[in-house]
């Protein structure tokens, strides 16, 4: 590469006889100057809002397991007693008192979740139908919960007609105490 065909720089004199300059006009440039570092606080405020989303979603979520939580605190109890009404069982042996009390613990759970009028007269086939429906199951019309269809016992001898399966019927309140459902009533 020949350098003779680029021109020289020429010292030109400058006006009022403040010294030359150089006739390249690059010469006049500055050198590049880097933008400062970008800084992250505060942040931009797109960040902010997407935060503030954020934080109203986890709000609303513990809110919503906050209120259920609440709303089954009466499945809680009921199971809690239901096991202590095991464990009583298991102590004293005694079908009858188990069966009424087992009844009234389920009809006082009904109470507690479906209103008075639909649960309070019912008894019989028409309380174990209740209790299927509520739950979407067949158990206690037609499995080990028939036993609760005016509870199969003959009056003359205050003794149960068939054995009870107390094993069985306490699964089944588990089962019922954990699902029933007012949606399926209806």
């Amino acid at each position: 590469m020949d350098m003779s065909t680029y021109p020289m720089p020429v010292a030109v004199p400058l006006q009022g006889g403040q010294g030359t300059a150089m006739a390249d006009p690059l010469a006049q440039l500055r050198d590049i100057h880097l933008p400062g570092p970008v800084e992250s606080w505060p942040p931009a405020i797109g960040w902010w809002i997407l935060l503030l989303i954020i934080l109203l979603l986890v709000l609303t979520v513990f809110n919503w397991l906050y209120k259920r939580w609440r709303a089954n605190r009466y499945r809680r109890e009921a199971l809690k007693e239901l096991r202590q009404l095991h464990e009583n069982y298991l102590q004293h042996g005694d079908d009858l008192l188990y069966l009424a009390r087992f009844q009234t613990l389920l009809k006082r759970v009904a109470l507690t979740r479906f209103s008075r009028e639909e649960v309070a007269s019912l008894t019989g086939e028409s309380w174990v139908s209740f209790l299927d429906r509520t739950s979407r199951s067949q158990e206690f019309t037609m499995g080990k919960g028939q036993v609760l269809i005016d509870s199969n016992y003959s009056p003359a001898t205050k003794t149960p007609a068939t054995t009870v399966d107390v094993a069985a019927l306490q699964d089944l309140g588990v089962y019922w105490i954990k699902h029933h459902n007012p949606e399926f009533a209806a």
